[in-house]
Order: structure tokens, then sequence, then C-alpha cells
């Protein structure tokens, strides 16, 4: 079985998705051979590819805004700058923990990371991967990492929230690599949770963690100030990024677990699989992709009502962080209890 572990993008709320990492590890055992991280889950899933749960939870735990972002002055930013904060606390912190030799580790080990930014000069969805021989992408444009250099500014393009946080010369100064002036940013403008392409990768078990809130209700806040307003319409565009994954996601997996019952009708009425492997037989690549494909299981985890942390996330308070943490524990404890027999074999 091909797991993946999807994490959103979500800023101090990663939290969550410490916790629930915390207990998948300690508690269930998983491993997992594909983890696609996006913005902050960019920044959880090299360490939780490597079990690395210590460093994980101080992050998430012990630093606050002002120890990652730096505030400019607003109108100086809004005319000549790229972003209304500097993000110098955040890459040092990046680097600390993304040294080379732990970039030579996860090559060692074997794991498949996926990381996704969003270009602003060809608007592609593009994906950072230290898959060796990765597929390539459908809707998205894939880029192996070079080094380990390569691999640190892929993360913090991803954790990049275009307007906040200024864009990342992914290439600049790479060996081998093209367009070096070219600018990316968080993953998340194009693609919130990276179902689609955990599939892509050939996962057939999908744990996904989303940081948005399951059901919302309507904030009775008037906002009149440029900032707030501008904090708010991009978590409603998160909002609307993350239905739109989750939606296209939902439907191809529920074609091919039909097909796959459908199949299994068949043979149970005595049609031999010959005749079924004529039936759903097809030129057509993409038909192949969906008749031919094992069962799809996917598990979503998500908190209930909305997390703190502010729009965006961009609100790092270690106590509210811990309590994030606990609330992923929660979480995932509850959905295991929900699961109904034969549901699934980790739990």
């Amino acid at each position: 079985m091909n797991r993946a572990l999807i994490i959103s993008g979500g800023g101090s709320k990663g939290a969550f998705a410490v916790g629930i990492i915390e207990d998948l590890e300690a508690t269930y055992r998983l491993r997992f051979d594909t983890i696609v991280g996006t913005s902050t889950g960019a920044l959880i899933a090299p360490l939780a590819a490597l079990g690395e749960l210590p460093t994980l939870k101080e992050l998430y735990t012990s630093v606050t805004t002002n120890d990652l972002l730096e505030e400019q002055e607003l109108g100086e930013s809004i005319w000549s700058g790229t972003s209304i904060y500097t993000a110098n606390g955040l890459g040092a912190r990046v680097r600390q923990i993304y040294t080379d030799a732990f970039y030579d580790q996860l090559v060692a080990a074997g794991k498949k990371i996926y990381l996704t930014t969003t270009c602003l000069q060809s608007q592609e969805l593009v994906v950072y991967t230290t898959d060796p021989a990765p597929e390539p992408g459908t809707y998205y444009r894939i880029e192996k990492i070079k080094n380990a250099e390569h691999f640190r500014k892929a993360v913090m393009a991803s954790a990049s929230q275009p307007v906040f946080m200024p864009p990342i010369r992914v290439s600049k100064d790479i060996p081998g690599t093209t367009n070096p002036g070219y600018q990316y940013v968080d993953g998340g403008t194009r693609e919130y949770a990276g179902i689609g392409i955990a599939l892509n990768a050939g996962a057939d078990e999908l744990f996904t963690i989303l940081l948005s809130a399951r059901t919302s209700t309507p904030d009775p806040e008037t906002y009149s100030r440029l900032f707030p307003i501008l904090q708010q319409t991009i978590a409603v565009f998160i909002t609307d990024v993350a239905d739109n994954d989750l939606y296209a996601s939902r439907q191809y997996i529920h074609s091919v677990n039909y097909i796959n019952q459908v199949k299994t009708a068949m043979k149970a009425d005595g049609i031999s699989e010959a005749a079924i492997g004529r039936y759903f037989s097809s030129t057509n690549p993409d038909y192949g992709n969906l008749v031919n494909r094992s069962p799809i299981k996917l598990h979503i985890l998500q908190p209930q009502t909305a997390l703190d942390g502010g729009p965006g996330g961009l609100v790092f308070d270690p106590i509210k962080m811990s309590e994030m943490i606990q609330l992923g524990k929660t979480a995932l404890s509850m959905y295991v209890s929900h699961l109904r027999p034969g549901e699934t074999d980790w739990a």
C-alpha cells in the first residue's frame, strides 16, 4: 500500500497538524511513502518524513509572530515593496533546521517529499520534489530538487503568503535550473491541499490534514481598515480553493472505487477476468488511470470549528499553538472512534 500524508496551508494553525502527526506516528506507528506539503505544510512535511517530532513540536510551540516576521512601514510596502512583512526570522529557522546534513538524510532515506509553490510569472502550480523519478504533473509542473539550498528555497517559497511575505527566487544561483529570475509564492494560491498530487504519485491511502474549519459561522466584525479586509479576503480565497480541491479529488476517488465495486460484482456473477478487462479497456490513457487503479481510501482530518491564529494563520502565539496541538490529537481520536470495522487496517 502506498500511503500518503497531505498537509494543507494555514500558518500557525499547522500546530493542529502537528498534534495529528504526533499520534499517527507514536500511537499508530504509521509511516508514509509520500508527503505533500503546502505553505505551513511544507515546513512540517520534511520533519514528519524523518520522524523529527520533538523538533516539529518545538517549532510550533516556541515561536511568536515577531520571531518569524518583521513588519514594515505599510505605506512604503504598498508603493515600493514586495510584501507587508519580511520573513528573515522564518528564513533563519529554515536554515537552522533544514541543514545540508538534514537534506542528505532525507534523500538517503528515500523520502518522497512534494512541496507546492505558485510561480508569479507563469501563474503555474509548480511542485518541487525529492522523488528521484516523479510522475509528470497533470495540472501542475514538476521540478526536481537539486540540492539542500534548492530545497530550503522551495520550503520558503511554499510558506510565503503573497502580499504578506516576499516572493522567493527558488532557482537563483542553483546549478542546473532555468528561469532564475522567476518568483514563487505560497502553493495554496493554486492548491490548498495536494490530494491530486498524492494521487498522481500513486497513493492509495491518503491522510489529508486540512487546517480550515469543517463548519464556519459568519464573522460579526465590521471591516473598516485595509489590512483586516486584505486578511479576510485571503481567508475567503483559501476557503474557495480548498472546496474546489476537495470536490475534484473526491469525485475521482468515488469513480475509482465505484469501478472497483462494479468489477467485483461482475466477477461474482461469473464474468471472466478477460471479459471484464475488455469491458473496461480503453486506448485513452486518462481512462486507463481511472479504470485500472486499486480502491483508494481517503481520510480527512479537520477541525470542526475555526482554529486560532487569525486569517491566514499569521498570528503565532505559543499558548494557542499548544492548544491547537491538543485539538489535533482530539480530532484524530474522534475520527478513529467513528471508523467502522474493515474501513482501515491501521487503527
